[in-house]
């Protein structure tokens, strides 16, 4: 059908897709995105290899509203090389896109710090090796409590019978007055994304109940139905999707 409204040119073996390199390996596939990494690398001229922990420090939003272009840019070519190989960035970028239109000294440095850690680590890869011995669909989700604004960061990843296929780290839109809320929270965007996957792929698994894991006690107990009512009445109602999915078999924690 797609043949018939464009010129397309069928290959077996796919090498690349929109700058991700693909190579097939036993059981499975490697992805990796040496030419856009180099092109990040070639932009700052310390050629540091070795990315050391940075001291502890803290990032806040500059005073002035500045937007300083080759920082969105830098932060535009990670994301994408966060988005489609590498998830062991994608908290850090996520965090460090938060201050884009108010960058300051502190903020390149750590930007840098990162790219630097980027290029030592070049030559690794994003493995998808799917077991079907495993869960079909694997979604691990956390959360932090604060954070500038006093808003909490959350991430997720999502294994497909043990491969990793999706991950995002997001900062939340309103404050949480608990690890608990934030912890709940958090499950609520995973279970969204756990809902897309599962419904995609209902034409090769079937229909299937994914498992969704949290290390918060109190936020799972809400979310299974089983928690205290009284301390989770404040919570938007939004944020409730996961209790409901639970409830209607959709998920399980």
């Amino acid at each position: 059908m797609l043949q018939s409204a464009l010129m397309l040119k069928w290959d077996d073996e796919v090498s690349s897709i929109v700058g991700i390199t693909i190579r097939k390996i036993d059981g499975g596939f490697e992805l990796c995105q040496p030419a856009l990494i180099g092109k990040l690398c070639s932009l700052d001229a310390s050629n540091i290899t070795a990315s050391q922990p940075l001291p502890s420090m803290e990032l806040v939003s500059g005073k002035a509203k500045t937007i300083d272009k080759e920082y969105l840019s830098r932060i535009g070519m990670l994301l994408y090389v966060a988005q489609a190989t590498r998830p062991d960035i994608m908290y850090a970028v996520n965090f460090l896109a938060c201050f884009s239109m108010n960058t300051t000294d502190r903020h390149w440095l750590a930007l840098n710090h990162l790219i630097n850690y980027v290029r030592g680590t070049s030559t690794k890869s994003l493995i998808l090796r799917p077991n079907r011995g495993q869960d079909v669909l694997q979604v691990f989700v956390d959360a932090n409590w604060g954070g500038e604004g006093s808003r909490s960061q959350h991430g997720y990843v999502g294994l497909l019978w043990g491969a990793p296929i999706m991950w995002n780290s997001k900062r939340q839109t309103c404050i949480a007055s608990s690890t608990c809320q934030a912890e709940y929270m958090a499950m609520s965007f995973a279970s969204k994304a756990c809902l897309w996957i599962s419904q995609g792929l209902i034409g090769v698994a079937g229909h299937f109940a994914p498992t969704l894991l949290s290390d918060n006690k109190a936020a799972v107990q809400i979310a299974g139905d089983s928690g205290s009512r009284k301390n989770s009445r404040h919570i938007r109602r939004e944020f409730h999707l996961t209790n409901e999915l639970v409830a209607t078999n959709q998920i399980r924690i």
